[in-house]
């Protein structure tokens, strides 16, 4: 049963969310202030100037472009990569489209690496193309707000670097990008006044929706008590700060991004809190495992949005319980939590007034624990409360578009 339901989380909860999760590291310079531009480009969109979106495809395209401007240079023609192209020929690496065309690549490189399916940290490849698109930048403009920031954002969270992110932050202030970059560090340095601060700035022009604080509010309330919390992407990870630092929900929950676990001063902080870390860098599904097994005491709980393929290696140990899988090695009896939760805890104002297309994928992640619970319900001959979960179960599955694929189940108990 236990794996029944770990592959109604694969169903409704991974596909449906993972897939609109991660565009929280698309790169956009050109994001406005809110006071000037009220219709600045949320984060969790793509930022048109950029073309975040563009496919490997176009990207080599405009490179192949840049290529016959090198060769119309009189420079050899024999293969080079982006950086050393546009350092070959001065003119192509001063022109506006090599500078649009760098910009793109990093942004889509750095997009597609916080992407992947099983892994934070970016291949060793997509580093390499980042690292020599700010090669680009230190060459043709050290002085401007995209080298800074590109430096800062290809260190992955590195500490070392935030000189630049704070140069970035000088010369626009007004960039929500770089406040998100500015409240992480914080974050990551345990600042939590100026964490604050800049969490605030990011609610302000809303890439933390009141939506997202409505979802992550019970998600904080389906860890158990003074448990620790994984977070995989930008809306679960600084919804969950925001609420604890500064609506004060769940203090005793102890947060750990997984995005963050790429900086060394990040992990460094955890092993002081008595955690026990993989001693690889690379942020992956192994690494999750690893963690998980050697910290189970500390009452492991994982983010619902992570994609499934975290969970391929543990599946046997993964209790689903509110909006969270719960880590147990042994067996666990799930019922009564989500019976207490669903019925006494947990707000559940996406179940009933999700605003937005997003807010209403999201809640399909209340499924799993509203089909278990109906299951036990119905076993226990209790029609009165499969009834009401009834109810629920056809209000989200309408509003995420799973109508069919809920009642196909429903018929299969």
């Amino acid at each position: 049963m236990r794996i029944f339901f770990i592959f109604l989380v694969s169903v409704f909860s991974n596909f449906s969310y993972s897939q609109n999760n991660e565009k929280e590291n698309s790169v956009n310079t050109n994001v406005a202030s809110p006071a000037t531009n009220s219709n600045s480009t949320p984060f969790n969109y793509v930022s048109e100037p950029l073309e975040v979106t563009d496919s490997i495809s176009s990207l080599k395209e405009k490179n192949k472009m840049i290529n016959e401007e090198v060769k119309k240079g009189g420079v050899s023609s024999k293969k080079m990569s982006v950086s050393e192209e546009v350092r070959a020929s001065p003119s192509a690496a001063t022109s506006k489209s090599s500078t649009e065309v760098m910009s793109s690549s990093f942004s889509s490189l750095k997009f597609k690496s916080s992407n992947q399916l099983n892994q934070r940290s970016p291949s060793d490849e997509q580093q390499l193309q980042m690292d020599q698109a700010v090669t680009y930048f230190e060459t043709y403009a050290p002085e401007s707000f995209e080298f800074h920031f590109y430096k800062y954002l290809a260190g992955n969270y590195s500490v070392e670097l935030a000189p630049h992110l704070f140069k970035a932050y000088e010369l626009k202030p007004n960039n929500t990008d770089v406040q998100i970059q500015m409240s992480s560090y914080f974050i990551i340095k345990e600042d939590s006044v100026n964490t604050v601060l800049y969490l605030k700035k990011i609610k302000d022009v809303n890439r933390i929706s009141d939506d997202m604080l409505s979802y992550s509010t019970d998600l904080l309330l389906s860890v158990p008590e003074n448990g620790t919390l994984i977070t995989h992407g930008f809306d679960d990870t600084y919804s969950c700060e925001y609420l604890q630092l500064i609506k004060n929900v769940r203090p005793d929950v102890e947060l750990i991004s997984l995005d963050f676990l790429q900086s060394n001063e990040y992990r460094i902080s955890i092993e002081k809190k008595g955690f026990v870390l993989p001693k690889s860098k690379v942020i992956d599904v192994a690494y999750l495992d690893s963690f998980c097994l050697h910290n189970e005491s500390k009452s492991i709980s994982i983010s619902l949005t992570t994609p499934k393929e975290y969970f391929q290696g543990m599946t046997n140990k993964l209790f689903v319980v509110g909006l969270v899988f719960e880590y147990h090695s042994s067996a666990f009896n799930n019922f009564y939590k989500n019976d207490y939760l669903w019925n006494e805890v947990l707000e559940k104002k996406l179940v009933y007034s999700s605003l937005n297309e997003k807010a209403k994928q999201i809640s399909s992640n209340y499924l799993p624990m509203l089909l278990q619970l109906r299951s036990f319900y119905t076993q226990q001959k209790n029609f009165e409360h499969v009834k009401k979960i009834d109810e629920a179960l056809d209000k989200v599955s309408v509003q995420c578009k799973k109508y069919d694929q809920v009642q196909k189940i429903k018929k299969s108990y």
